[in-house]
């Protein structure tokens, strides 16, 4: 390795803070996250620029707030990537001379949005966008693969998901391993992104991983049910009773299980490429996911709330040995200043003792424009305050599903509404370009993006 460190940066897509073990959850949920804990930063107080997939990957691999960087919703009359002009992640770490690979489950993540701009190599779920001259069997193979699930899936008239769902994280991860122990031999410096989506739904777990958590493995009607169940919820149809609830997290906490074990198994391809110790390994969620814990028609609205906000953020800088902890508010924004300089520790980057920003744009997505409604939030170690385009304002108190509206003393709420024109005021326009993104989503993307709620 030369003196540039390779990167691996991984996010587990919709991962709720509350259900994970290395934050104490009950159930063991994720002893590979443990373990990376005890060699590695964790922060308690990290904030996703946005609560919903495609702003808060944006403003990940830019740095740059959702209204800065412009794709705050994913109406597909419109263009949905992000403008030709800003500069990725991947894009400059292949200026430093890195080998650039991305491996991505969500459809928001990848050619659709631009985020596959810097890659040598992106694989989408049924995609692979490539500027390698190679050519092998098994590139070929896994488009095959690909290609077959998504016709027998139209051939069988089953949702996508539901059939690509056993071998969703699996094969993503298993090639991702391959380019890694591959990329080992080579000279160049390597970063490795992928995005996983054990914990978004649809819920389909092995029945292992509920095993190890002591609990009941549904048989193959319930999950279907309880999938279905969800989706009407997602989309606003129906409300999951307290039973339904319980059950949908068990359902939750197998996925996060099972994709611990693949995160797991990333860690020991690096292992045994002899380059785990001296990588910089960012893994975080890119928000986390309200199930039934709060009134979606309340006035506050159910994304902004912390559950989907507050997120895991762990760092392991290289040659890190022994953990540490940080309390102070941090945003996800600051990831892309960390991994285009990985060579430099910069936990310094992603704290600056101010409140953390996150922006949100309702509604989020449709297959034509909307109207919006804004909302933003600054985030501190133990408030948050909250504002929309309407002026409404909420205080809040508490963490998780645990968080609600309190009626904060006078000097709080001036002092939190103080922070928030401070941090408002430093944003900047977007740019006016536009990226090119697709006429038509075709078929596939589009049913992908049903199967996950978003059409």
């Amino acid at each position: 390795m030369g003196t540039k460190p390779d990167v691996l940066f991984v996010v587990l897509d919709s991962m709720r803070r509350d259900r994970v073990s290395a934050y104490d959850h009950h159930r063991r949920t994720t002893p590979e996250l443990e373990s990376l804990a005890t060699e590695a930063t964790r922060f308690e107080n990290a904030y996703t620029p946005a609560p919903w997939t495609l702003p808060s990957h944006c403003s990940m691999f830019t740095g740059l707030s959702p209204s800065e960087h412009g794709v705050t919703n994913g109406f597909t009359d419109r263009s949905i990537g992000l403008p030709g002009s800003l500069q990725t992640t991947a894009e400059t770490l292949r200026e430093l001379g890195y080998r650039t690979a991305g491996f991505s489950n969500n459809p928001w993540v990848g050619q659709l949005s631009g985020l596959s701009r810097g890659f040598d190599s992106f694989v989408e779920w049924d995609l692979e966008v490539s500027r390698d001259d190679e050519t092998t069997s098994d590139r070929l193979r896994d488009a095959l693969y690909s290609r077959g699930h998504t016709l027998l899936g139209y051939a069988s008239r089953q949702p996508l998901a539901l059939l690509k769902r056993p071998f969703f994280t699996s094969t993503l991860v298993d090639r991702a391993s391959r380019w890694l122990t591959q990329q080992a031999a080579r000279p160049e410096p390597s970063f490795a992104f992928l995005n996983l989506m054990e914990a978004h739904s649809p819920y389909y777990p092995p029945s292992s991983a509920f095993r190890r958590l002591d609990l009941d493995p549904p048989n193959f009607l319930e999950s279907r049910l309880l999938n279905t169940n969800l989706l009407a919820y997602t989309m606003r149809r129906t409300d999951l009773s307290e039973a339904q609830r319980a059950r949908t997290l068990e359902f939750y906490d197998a996925c996060l299980r099972y994709q611990d074990r693949q995160l797991g198994a990333l860690f020991d391809t690096l292992r045994e490429a002899g380059t785990y110790d001296d990588t910089l390994i960012v893994v975080c969620s890119d928000h986390g996911k309200t199930l039934g814990d709060f009134d979606r028609d309340a006035g506050l609205t159910h994304y902004m709330r912390s559950i989907n906000t507050n997120v895991p953020l762990f760092v392991k800088w290289p040659g890190q040995e022994e953990a540490d902890r940080v309390t102070a508010p941090t945003e996800l924004t600051a990831i892309h200043d960390v991994i285009s300089h990985p060579d430099v520790d910069e936990t310094a980057a992603l704290t600056d003792d101010e409140p953390a920003l996150t922006e949100d744009f309702i509604p989020h997505t449709g297959k034509t424009s909307a109207e919006t409604t804004r909302w933003r939030a600054v985030s501190g170690e133990s408030h948050r305050y909250l504002r929309n385009t309407a002026g409404e304002e909420y205080v809040l108190g508490g963490r998780g599903p645990d968080e609600h509206v309190v009626s904060a003393e006078e000097e709080v709420t001036r002092t939190l509404r103080e922070q928030f024109e401070a941090r408002v005021s430093t944003l900047a326009p977007p740019p006016t370009d536009e990226a090119e993104t697709p006429s038509s989503l075709g078929r596939s993307v589009e049913g992908q993006l049903e199967d996950l709620g978003y059409l």
